[in-house]
Formats: C-alpha cells, structure tokens, sequence
C-alpha cells in the first residue's frame, strides 16, 4: 500500500504547485505595478505575504504559532529560522505580520517571470563570491533602513536530511551587530516531513511554528558574531528537542 501514500503525496504536492501558481497569476498585476511602475517595496512584502497566506491555506497547510513576544511595529528585525523544506519560505511570509524580505540565492532570480519579482524584491547573493555576499548583506542593511525586515537561513540553504541543525554562518549575526538590530529565532519541526525533498512524498495538515523572544545584540554577555551565532544556534536546538519529547 506504500504506492497509494506516494500517488495521494504526489497528487497533493501538485495541488500545491497550482495554487501557488493561480495565486501568483492573480496578484502579478498589482505585484508588477509595485514593482515597475511605482516602485514601492513595502506594498509588495505585504501583497507577497497575502500570496503565502492564500497557498498554504488553499494547499489545506494550517500553521499553529506559538509567539514568546509579539513583534513592535517600530522596529525591524532579522529574522533568524531553522530551514529544512521549500515550503519555509511561504510559510514565514504568511506568520510573520511585517514586511519581510528575504536573502536569498542567484540562481532563484534564473527562473522565468518569477524570478522578476524576486530579483527585484529580495537581496541576491551568489555565496560562492565573498565580495557579491558582503555587497549582499550592505544592501541588507539599507533594507532594514527603509523599514523592511529581512530573514536569512543561517544554516546557509538547506541541509541534508540526515542533519540534525547544520552550523550556522556567521553572515546575519556579523549584520546585527553592524546596525544593532534584534535577531528573531525561529524554529520549525514540522516542514522536512510535511514537505521534503522527494517529490512522492509529503502531506497537509498542521503545521507548528515557535517564533522566539527578540535577542538584541546588547543582551549579550559577550558582544561577538559568534556569542550571538551560538545564542541563537541553541534557542532552536533546544526548541527542536522539546518538540520531540
């Protein structure tokens, strides 16, 4: 019967595509018009996360979010989670109630129409150039400036799926320190099974989220890139553990 769990994953997984294409195709004009004609970033996070909150829910995927402390309005924050899946990514555009962007890799910004919007809305980084990364994260900077929030994977992309939590890079921490901002960490359990790597498998259903109290670099017992790397490393490992008991 182990057949019938691969075609039901893959008949959803599908299902999943359609509706994070069908989404896109009915926001592309206003995302187009804040894009190319009056550029407006901000509006754009907030029709991006709308996209996100419509996909998952039509793909019948219901978040459970646990919050420590809720975000201010008058602050920005890098936003610190574990990654295991591509459905990270929508998933924190749809629970996360601020404009957001992501860091991202150059190769997502290859891909036709889509890759439009994500080049233009997104700070690109091709990681295997330290002077295009540390341009990367300059223009990060600026983002926040502007009033955007910005996520990076700290495990740097995502890890195989024999590893538990890959070591962090040093990258979104040495950027904190920089513009003294907060780092929310965030941890996921739920994304490598519900939508792994292998197209036949996955599924719907509850997804749980735990989005931790702001750290700001000052909180720090030892002001350093890697204090502040191993602070964040083990809010989520420990959350991690605590969700398997």
């Amino acid at each position: 019967m182990k057949w019938l769990g691969y075609l039901l994953s893959s008949i959803w997984r599908l299902w999943f595509l359609l509706m994070f294409l069908l989404v896109f195709i009915l926001f592309m004009p206003a995302l187009f018009f804040f894009t190319a004609i009056v550029k407006n970033e901000i509006i754009v996070a907030k029709l991006t996360r709308y996209w996100s909150k419509l996909t998952i829910y039509l793909s019948f995927i219901f978040p459970k979010v646990e919050w420590e402390e809720k975000l201010s309005k008058k602050e920005q924050y890098i936003i610190c989670p574990n990654h295991v899946s591509t459905l990270d990514i929508p998933f924190i555009l749809a629970v996360i109630p601020a404009p957001l962007q992501y860091i991202g890799k150059a190769e997502i910004a290859k891909i036709p129409l889509f890759g439009y919007f994500y080049k233009n809305n997104s700070v690109i980084v091709d990681r295997a150039n330290r002077r295009n990364a540390y341009s990367a994260f300059l223009k990060a900077g600026e983002k926040l400036k502007m009033g955007i929030n910005m996520c990076i994977f700290p495990e740097g992309g995502i890890p195989n799926s024999d590893i538990y939590l890959k070591k962090f890079k040093n990258g979104p921490f040495r950027l904190a320190l920089d513009k003294n901002i907060k780092i929310v960490p965030i941890t996921m359990p739920d994304s490598k099974s519900m939508f792994p790597e292998q197209y036949f498998k996955g599924r719907p259903g509850i997804v749980r989220i735990k989005i931790h109290k702001a750290i700001a670099p000052n909180s720090l017992a030892e002001k350093s890139i890697e204090n502040f790397n191993l602070s964040v490393y083990n809010t989520i490992f420990e959350q991690l553990k605590n969700y398997e008991q």
